[in-house]
C-alpha cells in the first residue's frame, strides 16, 4: 500500500488556531515496533499509538476554554480518560467509519489479552489469530483478507487467495505476527487520514497529512469489482 503525504505550508494555515501535531518520524517508529518487538510488546505499543492519534484529534477539536479545563478532559475522571472513551467519541463524532471503529476495538481487545495475561501469549494462537482475521479495514487492500495463503516459489514466497498460482510450490504457514504486520499499517493509515492527523515536518511552519488511494477511502461494500480485481 502506498499513501501520499500532503504538505500544508504557512500560507495555507494563516489565521488558524494552534494545532497539535505528531512528529512525522512517528510513522517510522510505528513500523519499527511492528517488526522489532515481541508479540506482546508489538500489540501494546500499536494500541498506544492508536490511542495517541485519537488523543491528538480530540485535543485539536476541544482546543478552546483554558488549559485547566482542557487537561481535565483527559484526567482520570475526565470524559476522554480511557482508550474506549476515545474510540467511542471518535465514532459518535463521525470521524471514523464503522469498519475502523470495529478494528480499533479488536486491537483494544488484543491489547487487553496481552496486557492482562501472565502466561505466554502469541499472535498465532486461536483467539488472537481469529481476531486478526476479523479485521475489516485490510479488506480495502486485500479483498480476501482472512483467507490469505502462502507458498514457496523458486524465487521466494508468494502470498495469494483463491486458486493456487502456477509458480507456487510448497504450502507455507502465515504466522499471526506476519498477518498483524500486514494489517496494522493499513489500519493506521486509514485512521490518520480519517482523523486528519497533522504531522510536523522538519520545515518550520509546515505540516503533513496522509492522503489515501481512492480504494482505501471507503468500506469494502463500496469497492467496485474493477478495484477488487486490480488488487487481486
Amino acid at each position: 500500500m502506498r499513501v501520499n503525504l500532503i504538505i500544508v505550508g504557512p500560507d495555507d494555515m494563516s489565521g488558524t488556531k494552534k494545532i497539535y501535531a505528531l512528529p512525522l518520524d512517528c510513522l517510522k517508529a510505528f513500523n519499527s515496533s511492528l517488526s522489532e518487538e515481541s508479540d506482546r510488546a508489538r500489540v501494546i505499543v500499536v494500541a498506544c499509538w492508536i490511542e495517541e492519534f485519537l488523543k491528538v484529534k480530540l485535543m485539536n477539536e476541544f482546543s478552546k476554554g483554558n488549559a485547566e479545563a482542557r487537561k481535565a478532559l483527559f484526567s482520570d475522571n475526565g470524559p476522554f480518560a480511557t482508550f474506549s472513551a476515545k474510540i467511542n467519541a471518535a465514532f459518535c463524532a463521525g470521524w471514523i467509519d464503522s469498519d475502523l471503529h470495529h478494528d480499533i476495538r479488536v486491537i483494544r481487545k488484543l491489547r487487553n489479552i496481552f496486557a492482562h495475561s501472565y502466561n505466554p501469549v502469541s499472535l498465532d494462537q486461536g483467539e488472537t489469530r481469529n481476531l486478526i482475521q476479523s479485521l475489516r479495514v485490510p479488506h480495502r487492500q486485500f479483498y480476501d483478507w482472512g483467507q490469505l495463503r502462502a507458498a514457496s516459489t523458486d524465487d521466494g514466497v508468494v502470498i495469494y487467495s483463491g486458486d493456487k498460482p502456477p509458480e507456487a510450490r510448497e504450502e507455507l504457514h502465515i504466522p499471526g505476527a506476519t498477518a498483524f504486520r500486514m494489517a496494522l499499517p493499513i489500519v493506521l493509515a486509514v485512521l490518520a487520514s480519517n482523523l486528519g492527523i497533522p504531522f510536523a515536518t522538519d520545515e518550520e511552519g509546515t505540516i503533513a497529512r496522509i492522503e489515501l488511494p481512492k480504494h482505501m477511502e471507503t468500506g469494502q461494500q463500496n469497492v467496485s469489482d474493477d478495484a477488487r480485481n486490480s488488487r487481486g
